[in-house]
C-alpha cells in the first residue's frame, strides 16, 4: 500500500457495499463514495487541479469533506483542511500560506469564502448545499456529480505517487502567533492508520461517531483510520448533546471520539427516559486533560469510562489508554500506539528514570519532518528523529505516560489550543490598545478561559474589544475576561512577568 488512493480503493473492494458515512438521513456505501471520488475527481481536473497543486476544504463534517480529501488526493495534490467555524481572516491565512489553488466549500459559507479568498488567487466552489458549482440537482442521488461528468471522464486513473510526495497540510498552533504548517505525505498518513488500527483494532463492523471537526489533526486521525479498517462513519456537522445521545442508541454507536467539554456536557444532560448505550465499547478523550470528576460522571451516565488519547499534529496520535485498570490508571494517556517510540528526556538531554519527570519526545513513521518555511522552529523541535513535543511527562513501571505540565503557553479552551501571541497580534491592531497581553485562568470548574490584560493610550471599554475581535479570530480565541491597567509588569530586560497577571 502506497498512496492514499491505494488505501481508499482497497477499503472499497473489500466492503463496497458496507455503509462508508452517514450524514443525517442521507447513506453512502463505500461503493457511492467511490463513484463520487471518482466524479469529483474529473470536477478537479476540468479546474485544472494537477499533482503538487494546493486544494483548501473548508467545509463542515459531511460526506462532501471525506469525498474531497480522497479525490485532491488521487490527483497528487494536497488537501487543505480548514475549521468550518473559522473567521474571514483566519481562512485567508490558511489559503494563502498554503498558495491554494481552489478552495471547496458549502453554499452557507461561500459569502465567508469568497471575502477570504480575495487577492489569495484561488477560486471558490461551492460542493455542498443547494446552491452548488458542479452537483447534479438530484442532491439525493449516490452520485451527485453524475450527470456532468461523461463515461468516458469518469474512469479516472489513479496516479501513482512516491511515497514522499505530500498529501495534506494540518497546521500547529505556533509559538510566532501565527499557525506553522506541517506537511503529512501519503506515506505518513498510511503509518498513521496503520499504527492507530492496530492498536485500538477497529474494523469493518465498527460504527465511529464524528463530533469533533475532521479537518483538526485529532479528527482527521480517526478519520484515515477509519477508513483503513472499513468501518462507518457518523458525521455531525457540529456538537449537539441529544443529537449525539440519539445517535449512539438508535445507529449503535461502537466508538465516540470526543473532548472532555463534551464528555462534561453529556454527562450533565437529564435523561428524562433510561436510555442504551450498550453498544459503546471506546470513548475516547483527547485535546485536554480528562479530569477525574468527568472520567466518573460520564461513566455514572453511560456505564462506560473515556480513554484518553495523546497526539499532536506534528505525529499523529501518540499513545491511547486500554488500560484493563482504567480506574487507577484514569490520569494516563496510555502507552505507545504500534510503532511509535516515547522517550522522556531531563533537561540536560539524558533519559529519565521510571517515573522521572522531563520533556515527551517522540518518534514515528507517521511524523512530519519539519515546519515549512521555520528552519529555526524545526531545529529546536526535530532532533536526532525524534520530535520534542514540549510537554512535560514521565512514563511509569508498565510504560503508561502521564503529562505533568507543559512547557508552552497554548491555552485549552474546551480541546482547541488557542495561542497567546495570535490573540495579542489581533488586540494589538486595534488602536486604542498600547499594550496588550493574554493568559489562560481557570474558572470554578477547573476549564481555562481567555483573559486579555490590556494598556489602553484611551478610555475604552470591554465591549469594544469583544467586538472588534469578532469577525478576526475565531471565538473560542476571544478573550472572556478582559482587564484594563496602568502598565504591564516587566521584568528588567522587559520580560512580561506572566505569573504576576493570573
Amino acid at each position: 500500500m502506497k498512496t492514499i488512493s491505494d488505501l481508499f480503493l482497497s477499503t472499497v473492494k473489500k466492503h463496497s457495499d458496507r455503509t462508508a458515512v452517514v450524514e443525517g438521513d442521507r447513506r453512502s456505501t463505500y461503493r457511492d463514495l467511490d463513484l463520487i471520488v471518482r466524479d469529483l475527481s474529473s470536477f478537479l481536473t476540468s479546474q485544472g487541479i494537477e499533482k503538487g497543486d494546493r486544494v483548501a476544504v473548508f467545509l463542515p463534517n459531511s460526506v462532501e469533506f471525506v469525498a474531497s480529501f480522497f479525490s485532491i488526493a488521487s490527483l497528487g495534490a494536497i488537501s487543505v483542511p480548514i475549521n468550518n467555524a473559522y473567521k474571514e481572516e483566519e481562512v485567508k491565512f490558511y489559503i494563502s500560506h498554503s498558495s491554494a489553488k481552489l478552495l471547496l466549500t458549502e453554499d452557507k459559507l461561500t459569502p465567508l469564502a469568497e471575502k477570504a479568498a480575495l487577492d489569495t488567487g484561488a477560486t471558490v466552489v461551492a460542493i455542498k448545499g443547494d446552491k452548488t458549482d458542479w452537483l447534479y440537482p438530484d442532491s439525493n442521488t449516490a452520485s451527485p456529480a453524475g450527470a456532468l461528468i461523461k463515461p468516458s471522464v469518469r474512469e479516472i486513473k489513479f496516479t501513482i505517487l512516491p511515497t514522499e510526495d505530500e498529501a495534506i497540510y494540518l497546521y500547529s498552533t505556533g509559538s510566532t502567533g501565527k499557525p506553522k504548517r506541517v506537511s503529512r505525505t501519503h506515506f505518513n498518513l498510511i503509518a498513521l492508520a496503520d499504527n492507530h488500527t492496530q492498536t485500538v483494532g477497529w474494523t469493518e463492523e465498527d460504527r465511529i461517531l464524528f463530533t469533533v471537526p475532521i479537518s483538526h489533526t485529532y479528527g482527521f486521525g480517526n478519520f484515515i483510520s477509519a477508513v483503513k479498517a472499513g468501518a462507518c462513519l457518523y458525521v455531525l456537522s457540529e456538537f449537539n448533546r441529544n443529537k449525539v445521545i440519539d445517535l449512539i442508541e438508535k445507529e449503535s454507536i461502537t466508538v465516540f471520539p470526543a473532548v472532555p467539554f463534551m464528555l462534561n456536557v453529556l454527562a450533565e444532560t437529564f435523561l428524562p427516559k433510561p436510555r442504551d448505550f450498550s453498544s459503546l465499547k471506546l470513548v475516547i478523550s483527547a485535546g485536554a486533560p480528562l479530569s477525574k470528576e468527568i472520567f466518573h460522571k460520564f461513566h455514572d451516565k453511560f456505564g462506560i469510562y473515556p480513554r484518553q488519547l495523546y497526539g499532536s499534529t506534528e505525529t499523529g496520535v501518540i499513545s491511547i489508554n486500554l488500560s484493563n485498570n482504567i480506574k487507577d490508571k484514569h490520569d494516563s494517556v496510555g502507552r505507545p500506539v504500534k510503532n511509535v517510540e516515547v522517550r522522556i528526556l531531563k533537561e540536560d538531554g539524558s533519559p529519565a528514570k521510571v517515573n522521572e519527570t522531563g520533556e515527551i519526545t517522540v518518534r514515528s513513521p507517521s511524523m512530519t519532518s519539519g515546519y515549512y518555511g521555520l528552519p529555526e522552529e524545526t531545529e529546536k523541535a526535530f532532533r536526532n528523529g525524534f520530535y520534542f513535543t514540549g510537554d512535560l511527562g514521565r512514563i511509569d513501571e508498565e510504560g503508561y505516560i502521564y503529562i505533568t505540565g507543559r512547557r508552552k503557553l497554548f491555552i485549552n479552551i474546551g480541546g482547541n489550543k488557542v495561542d497567546p501571541q495570535e490573540v495579542e497580534n489581533v488586540l494589538l491592531r486595534h488602536p486604542q490598545v498600547r499594550e496588550a497581553v493574554v493568559i489562560g485562568i481557570k474558572d470554578d470548574k477547573g476549564e481555562e478561559l481567555v483573559k486579555a490584560i490590556i494598556v489602553a493610550t484611551d478610555k475604552i471599554e470591554a465591549k469594544d474589544i469583544y467586538e472588534f475581535c469578532r469577525g478576526r479570530i475565531s471565538d473560542f480565541k476571544i478573550p472572556r475576561i478582559i482587564e484594563f491597567r496602568q502598565e504591564i509588569p516587566k521584568s528588567p530586560t522587559g520580560k512580561v512577568l506572566r505569573e504576576y497577571l493570573k
